[in-house]
């Protein structure tokens, strides 16, 4: 078995689908002219996720009607959001996988991590657990969410 070397190798993909995901609004919040799309990417990065890599973009708008008080103000993709964290380059999907095969399978992330590598994501043990502690803050946060906003219906009414 040979050493692996102390840097951070460069991970390339060069066949990832490429996803380009558009600012979803079409009118500006301020002044309710329609928005003009931008020319350039707010962001983008390559994504490892359970299906394979993706190369994902996010186009941002911007309000260019001249009267309004808010005009040239960029408006971004949050759609990216659905696919990964910010400065994360695993899926949504991947945390889930981790968090699933550590509190319901009872799995160390080492052997999180040979599945992983065995599916075809690169990572490493330490990027294990700190997914882990990701996945554990967006579990902590919808469900204290859920309980300010999930109401149960009277009695009375039929579910």
């Amino acid at each position: 078995m040979s050493k692996q070397p102390r840097h951070r190798p460069r991970r390339r993909f060069p066949n990832a689908r490429r996803v380009i995901v558009e600012c979803e609004l079409d009118t500006c919040v301020h002044c309710g002219q329609p928005l003009v799309p931008r020319k350039t990417w707010h962001m983008r990065k390559t994504i490892q996720t359970m299906k394979g890599p993706l190369f994902v973009a996010g186009k941002s708008k911007e309000c260019a009607h001249p009267d309004c008080p808010h005009s040239s103000m960029h408006y971004y993709a949050t759609g990216v959001l659905r696919i990964s964290l910010p400065y994360s380059t695993y899926g949504l999907d991947v945390l889930a996988f981790i968090g699933w095969q550590h509190e319901h399978e009872h799995k160390q992330f080492v052997e999180v991590q040979h599945e992983l590598n065995r599916r075809g994501v690169i990572i490493n043990e330490r990027n294990v657990g700190k997914l882990y502690r990701q996945f554990l803050v967006l579990l902590g946060g919808w469900m204290s969410g859920s309980r300010n906003t999930c109401r149960l219906p009277p009695s009375n009414m039929e579910v």
